[in-house]
């Protein structure tokens, strides 16, 4: 999978012209949150083609613990073709022991059948800070180690223990406007991961949202004639829960 662009199916422009304030159910409020987000495409006619990315989160927060778990998907095929495939399920505990300072406990699972690997798996454990935590802006910083499970294409099977670090970064540029960034850099013997997220998410109102964003994904070590960067660019339409 070198390139995936994916776009929603409609709402795009009427969405923007009817947008109400951000509410706050992702901004480390207690109790429950999480959206739902869904981009589609589908092409007939001279070209059959179609391309699915979606993305779902749930959280619960309380006063000394968050979890979080997370799964996406992306399918693209033209002319009954697969071109990208690729599924991604993270799962992760903060146990919070001091207000801005956390330890972490943290799974992930990802299979992508154009990456070069047949999946790559994760177990991680360390400490994470919230550098940042204002009305308007939250950064939080990790680090850690742990183990990860790699297998190629070809079957072979790389065990190692890897460092882990990262990043969530999040900006409120307006009242119905916010800026993210999520960064993880897992590193072994054999293989760095290097994956970063860059999201603007426009509110159309309380439980409705469109969001651009852009991920890309880094191995530096891949099979021979795999692209070592892969990219994804999407709009979206988000559905809050709460």
């Amino acid at each position: 999978m070198k390139q995936a662009i994916t776009y929603s199916t409609s709402l795009l422009g009427a969405g923007l012209l009817a947008m109400m304030p951000v509410h706050a159910d992702d901004w480390g409020d207690e109790g429950w949150s999480g959206f739902a987000e869904l981009g589609a495409v589908w092409t007939t006619g001279n070209t059959e083609a179609e391309t699915i990315n979606a993305k779902t989160r749930l959280r619960y927060e309380e006063e000394s613990w968050r979890h979080t778990g997370q799964l996406e998907a992306l399918r693209r095929s033209e002319e009954g073709t697969s071109t990208a495939e690729r599924y991604v399920g993270n799962f992760k505990s903060d146990w919070k022991f001091r207000p801005r300072e956390y330890l972490f406990a943290a799974l992930r699972y990802e299979k992508d059948r154009f990456s070069g690997y047949d999946y790559q798996s994760s177990v991680a454990a360390g400490y994470g800070r919230r550098v940042i935590d204002t009305d308007r802006t939250r950064l939080e910083l990790e680090a850690g180690a742990g183990y990860r499970q790699s297998r190629l294409e070809s079957g072979e099977r790389d065990d190692d223990a890897i460092l882990r670090g990262a990043l969530s970064f999040e900006h409120r540029l307006s009242e119905t406007a916010r800026l993210g960034q999520d960064l993880l850099i897992q590193s072994g013997n054999d293989n760095t991961e290097i994956e970063s997220v860059t999201t603007l998410t426009a509110a159309i109102n309380s439980k409705l949202a469109m969001r651009l964003s852009l991920t890309a994904k880094h191995n530096t070590d891949v099979p021979p004639e795999r692209e070592k960067t892969d990219t994804i660019t999407a709009v979206s339409l988000v559905y809050n829960f709460w």
